[in-house]
């Protein structure tokens, strides 16, 4: 089982923090400590990066701190730090208790955005009218260049280089945020040759920004609607620890594909950022009864300290807990095995589509690495966000001045190819790319194409 703490779009909030500013002695001492805890949790984050080259980065960040810092821009110091290590996973959490007192106020710049390929952002269709031409590039918010903050922000995100554009943009009010950027809000843009601006005054809460890339912060961790009668289309947002919920959910989604006979599902993961893996397990046997696997096992580091988080989390039955520290424990498991839920009543015999995409990933990019590699569905869409070999089993950091929480890993997860030297995403079996005019007009061609397919 794969399962990755979703930090990122936890909402739980505690205490009451004010430290706005920290010293250079304070933001210097978090990142060593930060590198202490790195070295002895993570499997190992040498491995995209030599250690000559990630110590470089560590000094050049140091030596770029004045006598104090914001803990906004010390955020996107950490976010550099964090992503040289090219593990997706290993991050400071999008939720920072820190800035708490600004997430309910109307500060966070409203608008959706979308980029090409070459890192020029553009208005898409959007809810509300901002009287911004609908496909308007996108120049500039308070005389912030946006091509430049874009691929700025896109490469402070670890991983693949499509998954960091994909989560740049999602979260592009965030990082506007941390740059300190806040209303009104002065957009440039120009429009079939010409260049205009205007005044945007309010802007919208925290919860509202982050709904935009993470659907389940608005509670849609998956939706399910028939398509022109014809196709059942469940999309699957993530995947939580609550089986009663998703069993439920997915025994409606089947029930009204049996009754209504329908004879093709799609299952969409383009969102699905990951999760509990025996969600995915749960999921499979909706469709499929033969032998399989989601995963070639895992290397997983042991430490005095994650041994010490699993405790304060309450998990005192962990066999981990009697390893011996500073080793690395092998679990691969390679092949196929028995389906882990069995017998199940509303077992579907018609076509699966799985559409799959950059944010696909952790735990949704094991679904999709399974069901390709056993062929238990047509995989479409776009590559995933991640390696099939990667980073997994969380580990949660808080930095002693900042306050900072910052994720990362512990294992060292294969693929179902069981091959530790593998590097890929998972590649759909019918490849179709969004153009940008596809993303401004929201014009999804991965349905399109299935209904046209059974037509």
């Amino acid at each position: 089982m794969k399962y990755l703490y979703l930090f990122t779009i936890c909402l739980i909030l505690t205490q009451k923090l004010n430290a706005q500013y920290i010293s250079k002695s304070q933001a210097v001492s978090d990142i060593d400590y930060f590198n202490k805890a790195l070295l002895e949790v993570h499997y190992n984050p040498y491995l995209y990066i030599s250690e000559e080259s990630y110590r470089k980065v560590t000094d050049s960040l140091k030596n770029s701190i004045n006598d104090s810092i914001s803990v906004k821009s010390f955020t996107m110091v950490m976010s550099h730090l964090t992503s040289t290590i090219k593990d997706g996973h290993t991050m400071p959490t999008i939720v920072q208790q820190i800035f708490k007192s600004d997430f309910k106020d109307n500060i966070y710049f409203p608008l959706e955005l979308v980029a090409d390929k070459n890192y020029n952002v553009y208005l898409p269709v959007q809810n509300k009218q901002f009287n911004i031409p609908t496909g308007a590039s996108i120049t500039s918010i308070n005389d912030l260049d946006m091509k430049s903050f874009y691929k700025k922000t896109s490469s402070m995100i670890g991983g693949l280089r499509s998954y960091q554009k994909e989560m740049a943009i999602n979260l592009i009010g965030s990082f506007l945020y941390l740059a300190d950027v806040k209303p009104p809000f002065k957009v440039r843009y120009r429009y079939k040759g010409k260049e205009n601006f205007i005044t945007i005054q309010g802007g919208i809460t925290f919860k509202e920004c982050l709904a935009k890339a993470l659907p389940q912060v608005n509670n849609q961790r998956f939706t399910f609607e028939l398509k022109d009668k014809k196709i059942g289309y469940l999309a699957l947002n993530t995947m939580e620890s609550d089986f009663k919920a998703y069993t439920a959910f997915f025994d409606s989604c089947f029930t009204a594909l049996k009754t209504k006979n329908i004879n093709t599902m799609v299952i969409d993961l383009r969102k699905n950022l990951g999760g509990n893996s025996q969600i995915a397990d749960l999921l499979i046997s909706y469709f499929n009864v033969k032998p399989y696997s989601l995963s070639g096992g895992r290397f997983w580091r042991v430490s005095q300290r994650y041994k010490d988080f699993l405790t304060d989390q309450g998990d005192t039955t962990q066999s981990y807990l009697k390893k011996v520290n500073n080793t690395v424990l092998d679990y691969r498991k390679c092949g196929p095995h028995e389906p882990m839920f069995v017998d199940n009543k509303l077992l579907f015999s018609g076509k699966v589509y799985l559409v799959t995409g950059p944010l696909t990933f952790s735990s949704a990019n094991m679904l999709a690495d399974g069901v390709k590699e056993y062929h238990m569905a047509t995989v479409i869409g776009q590559p995933t966000g991640e390696n099939t070999n990667d980073f997994g089993e969380g580990y949660l950091m808080e930095l002693p001045n900042s306050k900072l929480k910052i994720q990362t890993t512990t294992t060292f997860d294969l693929g179902v190819d069981c091959d530790p030297k593998n590097s890929h995403a998972v590649i759909p079996d019918i490849l179709i790319e969004p153009s940008i005019k596809d993303k401004i007009n929201k014009s999804d061609r991965v349905i399109s194409y299935i209904l046209q397919t059974i037509r």
